[in-house]
C-alpha cells in the first residue's frame, strides 16, 4: 500500500493513492443471517486497531458491537477488518505475544432482564491473518475491570463486576500466563469495580501496579479513596500506607517516565466528575495534587503517555447522575511543572473514545495520539482526528467505517 507524501502530515491524510478497500467486516455479529467469508485487510506494524463498542442511535437505541478496522498510518485510511466473534463493549485490549488480545466486556446478548449478559470470553487478533480467534477464557464474566500488561509479558484483569443485574464488585485478579488464566491466591483488600491501574516503570516499585480507587457497590456511593500495589515478585497485593486525597471511581491512571503515577478525574458520591488530579509518589507511598486543575471535570475520558514525557488528556464527560454532558476540551499535563494546560478544542465531542500513542510505523505520523470514535450527545461517532504534539494541534482524519462508542483501540505490533 502506497501513499503519496507532500511536504505535512496533512498533505498525507488527504493525497494518498486510492486503495482497494474491501469491505470485511460489513456483517453483525450475531446476525443469525448467511454471509460470505470475511476476506481481511491485513495491516502493517504501527497501524491503530479500533474494534468494538456500542452503536447507539440518536434515539438513544444501542447494541453492542463486534465491528473492526484499522487506520492504516503510511495512506491515512481507515481499513475494514473482520468482526470479533462476539461483541464486546467497554471490553479491554491489550497487546499479547504476536498481537492483540481483546477481553471481557458486555456481549450483545440479553439475559431475562434485558441487561447485557457480560464476557468470559477472550479474542485473540493475528496481524498476519486480519482475524480474530477465540482466546483462553476468563475464569469470570467481566466489565469495569482494570487490565495491565506486566513487565514479563503476562496479562492481568483486576477487579470489576461479575453479574450484568446485580453489578456485584469483585476483590479477585486474574493473570494469563502459558495460555491460560489463573486467579490469584491472593486478594485485594476490597472489591473494586471501575479502578484504575498502571505499571510504575522506574523508581523504587518499579514493575510493580498501582491500583486506585473505585467502588465496592457498583457506579453508587461510596467511591474508594483506598489503593494497592500488587508484586508480580510475590503475588500478593498491599494497600498503600495512604489513601488518595479524594474516593474516585473511573478514573485513569498513567504511568509517567520517572516512576510515579498520574490519575485524573473519575466520579464522586454524587457521580459528578472531578477536575482534580492526584500523583501517586512510589518513594514516599503518598499521593498529592497536581499544582493546578485541568480545565474540565471529567470521567470517561483519555490521558496519553506521549514521547515527550507529557500527558495528553482528552474529552471525556462531566456526570453520570445529570444532564449529559460530553467534552471536546483537552488538557496537556507537563510533570516538569506538575501543571496542566488548556489545549485547542478537538474537531468534535468526544465522551469515552480511544487516543492511541502512534508508534513503530515509520512515518511522519509516530508521535502522534490518535483519537477515535465515542459518544456525541445523541450518537455513536464515526469520526476521528489527530493530535500532533509538535503543533498542539487536532486534524480530522478520514471517518471510520462504523461507528464505535466505548470501543478499545491499540496499535499494531
Amino acid at each position: 500500500m502506497k501513499a503519496t507524501i507532500i511536504g505535512s502530515v496533512a498533505a498525507l491524510l488527504l493525497v494518498a493513492t486510492p486503495l482497494t478497500i474491501r469491505i470485511a467486516g460489513a456483517q453483525s455479529v450475531g446476525s443469525k443471517a448467511k454471509v460470505p467469508p470475511c476476506v481481511p485487510n491485513i495491516p502493517s506494524k504501527g497501524d491503530v486497531l479500533v474494534t468494538g463498542g456500542e452503536n447507539r442511535g440518536p434515539g438513544g437505541d444501542q447494541s453492542e458491537t463486534g465491528q473492526t478496522e484499522f487506520f492504516h498510518v503510511a495512506t491515512g485510511q481507515w481499513m475494514t477488518g473482520c468482526p470479533t466473534k462476539v461483541a464486546h463493549d467497554e471490553a479491554q485490549l491489550l497487546p499479547y505475544k504476536t498481537g492483540l488480545l481483546e477481553i471481557g466486556g458486555e456481549s450483545s446478548k440479553l439475559d431475562r432482564k434485558d441487561d447485557h449478559i457480560l464476557n468470559s470470553t477472550t479474542e485473540f487478533y493475528d496481524p498476519a491473518t486480519g482475524k480474530f480467534k477465540l482466546g483462553p477464557a476468563l475464569r469470570i464474566n467481566l466489565e469495569d475491570f482494570a487490565a495491565v500488561a506486566l513487565n514479563d509479558g503476562s496479562l492481568m484483569v483486576i477487579g470489576g463486576i461479575t453479574n450484568s443485574d446485580k453489578e456485584l464488585p469483585v476483590k479477585t485478579a486474574e493473570i494469563l500466563k502459558k495460555g491460560t488464566w489463573k486467579t490469584l491466591k491472593h486478594k485485594m483488600s476490597i472489591p473494586r469495580a471501575a479502578p484504575c491501574a498502571a505499571v510504575m516503570t522506574a523508581g523504587p516499585k518499579a514493575e510493580q501496579v498501582l491500583i486506585a480507587g473505585g467502588t465496592d457497590t457498583s457506579e453508587f456511593a461510596p467511591q474508594l479513596a483506598s489503593a494497592e500495589l500488587y508484586n508480580p515478585a510475590t503475588g500478593t497485593f498491599t494497600l498503600t500506607s495512604n489513601q488518595m486525597n479524594q474516593g474516585r471511581s473511573y478514573a485513569v491512571c498513567t504511568a509517567l517516565n520517572d516512576g510515579t503515577v498520574l490519575i485524573t478525574g473519575g466520579i464522586d458520591n454524587n457521580g459528578n466528575a472531578y477536575d482534580t488530579a492526584e500523583i501517586y509518589n512510589p518513594a514516599t507511598d503518598r499521593f498529592t495534587f497536581t499544582n493546578n486543575n485541568m480545565s474540565d471535570p471529567r470521567v470517561d475520558h483519555s490521558a496519553t503517555l506521549l514521547n515527550d514525557g507529557t500527558v495528553l488528556v482528552a474529552g471525556g464527560e462531566t456526570t453520570y447522575s445529570g444532564a449529559f454532558n460530553p467534552l471536546d476540551t483537552a488538557d496537556l499535563y507537563d510533570p516538569a511543572t506538575g501543571k496542566f494546560t488548556a489545549l485547542p478544542t478537538m474537531n468534535d465531542i468526544r465522551d469515552d473514545s480511544t487516543a492511541t500513542l502512534i508508534k513503530g510505523s515509520g512515518t511522519a505520523l509516530d508521535g502522534q495520539v490518535l483519537i477515535a470514535g465515542g459518544f456525541t450527545f445523541s450518537s455513536s461517532e464515526n469520526t476521528a482526528e489527530l493530535y500532533d504534539p509538535a503543533h498542539q494541534t487536532f486534524t480530522p482524519t478520514s471517518d471510520m467505517n462504523f461507528v464505535h462508542g466505548a470501543a478499545n483501540a491499540a496499535v499494531i505490533p
